[in-house]
C-alpha cells in the first residue's frame, strides 16, 4: 500500500503543474482490486467532457482506479506552452499533455486521452511511453464531438490509453473495448512497412495531413497491419501547425518535429499503437483496421517489437523520495 499512497503524495504535492484533481481515497479500493482482479493500477483522465462517466465506471470496476483529473493544452494544442517535457526542457507535446506526464511521472499507471490528430500517440512517443488510440471506444458518445483541425480537416475525436508497459495497454483496451485478449494473435495478418520516405511511392510520412490520409485509408485494410518508424517527437522540431502555417520556413520546422502518419491515425478511422524505440522519443508505430480482430492481433503482434528501456530514467524518476527531502 506504500506505493500507491506515494503516487497520492506526488499527485497532491503536483510539482509539475500536471494535475486538475486527486482523488485520494481511492486508495481504499486498491485492496479490494487486488482480491478481485490481482492487480489495481492508478488512472488519470485528461480534463475534457469527451471521457464519459460510464468508461472511467467500467475501468475502476475493472482495477483501473480513477486517481487524477491531468492537465492538457489550451485549445486541444499540439503543443503545450504551460507544461514542459522532462526529457528535454522543451514545451510538451500534446494535447493529453498532462496525462502522459502523469504516467511518466509514476503518479499513475495508466491513463485516459483524447487524440485528434495525435494528441495521445505524439506525447506517448515523445516519453517513450506506449500509446494506443481506437474509434470503437465509446464510439457512440463522441460522435458529438466532430471538430475542425488547425489545418481545416474534418474529423471525430478518438480515445486512447498511454501507459509505460504493452502489458498494461493490453489489459486496459481489453477493459475499453470491453473484449478478450487471447495468448497470442488468432489470425494471419500482414504488415506492410513504410520507410520514412518511399521512393516509389514518392511518399514522406512527414509531409502535410492532406496527402498522408488517402495512403492510411487505401493501405490499412483488414488483415493488413501498416508499420511504420516515427520520431523523434519534438525534439528537433516545433511540431505545432499554429506555429508551421506561417511560411515555408515554419512548416520545414513543424515537419522536423518526427511526427509522422501519427498525426492522421485518427483522421482516417483506423486503431493505432505507439510502442517506444530505446531512442529517445521514438516509437514503432503500428495501424490497423478498426475491428476487434484486427485490434487485438495488433495488440498480440506488438509483443514482437517490445524495445528494453531506460534503467536510469526509471532508477531517476521512480525516486519518489527526492520529492520529500529536505
Amino acid at each position: 500500500m506504500e506505493g500507491y499512497a506515494k503516487q497520492t503524495f506526488l499527485a497532491l504535492l503536483n510539482p509539475y503543474g500536471t494535475v486538475v484533481h486527486t482523488y485520494p481515497g481511492i486508495i481504499d479500493r486498491v485492496k479490494p482490486s487486488m482480491k478481485r482482479h490481482g492487480y489495481a493500477y492508478y488512472l488519470g483522465s485528461k480534463q475534457t467532457s469527451m471521457i464519459p462517466d460510464s468508461l472511467i465506471k467500467r475501468m475502476g470496476e475493472n482495477g483501473f482506479l480513477h486517481h487524477t483529473i491531468d492537465r492538457m493544452s489550451y485549445g486541444g494544442r499540439a503543443v503545450d506552452m504551460q507544461l514542459k517535457n522532462p526529457l528535454t526542457g522543451h514545451p510538451m507535446t500534446g494535447s493529453s499533455s498532462g496525462t502522459a506526464l502523469n504516467v511518466f511521472y509514476r503518479i499513475n499507471d495508466i491513463g485516459i486521452g483524447s487524440d485528434g490528430g495525435g494528441s495521445v500517440l505524439a506525447p506517448a512517443a515523445a516519453l517513450n511511453l506506449y500509446g494506443f488510440i481506437s474509434p470503437l471506444i465509446e464510439r457512440e458518445y463522441l460522435r458529438q464531438y466532430e471538430k475542425v483541425s488547425t489545418d481545416n480537416i474534418i474529423f471525430s475525436p478518438s480515445l486512447g490509453l498511454i501507459g509505460r508497459s504493452l502489458e498494461i495497454i493490453q489489459k486496459a483496451a481489453a477493459c475499453a473495448l470491453d473484449m478478450d485478449l487471447p495468448e497470442a494473435a488468432t489470425e494471419q495478418v500482414k504488415i506492410a512497412g513504410v520507410p520514412a520516405f518511399h521512393k516509389r511511392l514518392r511518399l514522406d510520412i512527414y509531409e502535410r495531413r492532406e496527402v498522408l490520409i488517402p495512403f492510411v485509408k487505401e493501405t490499412v485494410q483488414r488483415g493488413t497491419i501498416l508499420l511504420s518508424k516515427e520520431g523523434p517527437v519534438d525534439l528537433y522540431g516545433f511540431g505545432d501547425s499554429i506555429f508551421g502555417h506561417f511560411s515555408d520556413r515554419t512548416w520545414a520546422i513543424q515537419k522536423k518535429s518526427g511526427k509522422g502518419l501519427m498525426r492522421v491515425a485518427n483522421m482516417c478511422g483506423v486503431s493505432a499503437l505507439a510502442i517506444p524505440e530505446e531512442d529517445l522519443g521514438c516509437c514503432t508505430l503500428l495501424l490497423c483496421d478498426s475491428n476487434p480482430q484486427d485490434i487485438i492481433n495488433m495488440l498480440k503482434i506488438a509483443e514482437n517489437y517490445v524495445k528494453p528501456q531506460s534503467a536510469l530514467i526509471e532508477r531517476y524518476f521512480g525516486n519518489f523520495q527526492m520529492y520529500f527531502e529536505g
